[in-house]
This record gives structure tokens, C-alpha cells and sequence, in this order.
């Protein structure tokens, strides 16, 4: 099994990428190679057996997105993410990276679905924070009452 992990640099990639390669499986399937990506080159997991490509590459650019899916991984987990203070400071990175970099990711992985059926699982966990003043939690409970 390839698994693929966007965002590997971050705290919470760190942590997978070493899980993964403690357990040596996913699923019940041996891991034989991760791909590691981040906008900065990642560390490979210290004991992983199998093959690790670590590269350092922005989600958001030209033909990258395409390039990752083109290694054909059967898992993709996504966990790049510009957050709380730096996307308010700079909401066309946050674009860019949160919206943008996800939305060619999930293009590549459809036009990449050829004859062949290609369709790999894609984890996204959202660790994209809300942007905007504080919600106090008496409003945010009532909001979730309402609903």
C-alpha cells in the first residue's frame, strides 16, 4: 500500500507518519511506501521499512496536485491547512492553500480516474480554523439548538 500524506511536516503529520510506520499496516494492509509532502521537505519516520519519498512542494501550484496523484497512492491523507491568525492576516494565502490546493487536489484525483477506475480513500481532516470574531458559547449554543 502507497500512502500519501499532504501537510507531513505539521504536528499532525509528524505524529501519522510515525504511526504509520510503527504499525507497519493500514487497515490490515502492509505499507510499503509513503510519499511525504510539505512546503517545507519533511523528516521520514525513524524504523519505517518500506519506501519514503519526502519532498518539499506547495498543494497550491501548477501541476503539484497532479504530480502526487500521478504516483497512483491508495490513501491520501490531507492535512495541509493555512490556520487561525495566518489566514486572517492573509486571506488570499488561505484561499490559496485551504481552498484552492484541496480543490485541485480533488480535481487531479478525478481526472486521473482513467479506464483503469483509479479511486484512492482521501482522509481530510479539517484542522482549518474558523476565521472571524469570537463566538461567544451561549450564541454558538443556541445556534446548535435551533438547528
Amino acid at each position: 500500500m502507497h500512502i500519501l500524506i499532504i501537510g507531513a511536516a505539521g504536528m499532525v503529520g509528524r505524529k501519522l507518519a510515525a504511526r504509520l510506520s510503527a504499525d507497519g499496516q493500514l487497515g490490515g494492509q502492509p505499507i510499503s511506501e509513503m510519499t511525504l509532502v510539505d512546503v517545507v521537505t519533511p523528516q521520514a519516520p525513524s524504523g519505517f521499512a518500506g519506501k519514503v519519498n519526502a519532498r518539499e512542494a506547495d498543494l497550491s501550484a501548477p501541476g503539484e496536485a497532479e504530480a502526487l496523484v500521478a504516483a497512483r497512492p491508495d490513501v491520501i491523507f490531507h492535512l495541509a491547512a493555512i490556520v487561525s491568525g495566518e489566514a486572517e492576516l492573509d486571506f488570499e494565502k488561505g484561499y490559496r492553500i485551504n481552498l484552492d490546493g484541496t480543490r485541485t487536489l480533488f480535481d487531479a484525483i478525478r481526472l486521473a480516474n482513467g479506464a483503469d477506475g483509479y479511486r484512492p480513500r482521501v482522509v481530510f481532516t479539517s484542522s482549518i480554523a474558523v476565521v472571524g470574531a469570537p463566538c461567544p458559547i451561549r450564541s454558538r449554543t443556541t445556534i446548535i439548538r435551533r438547528r
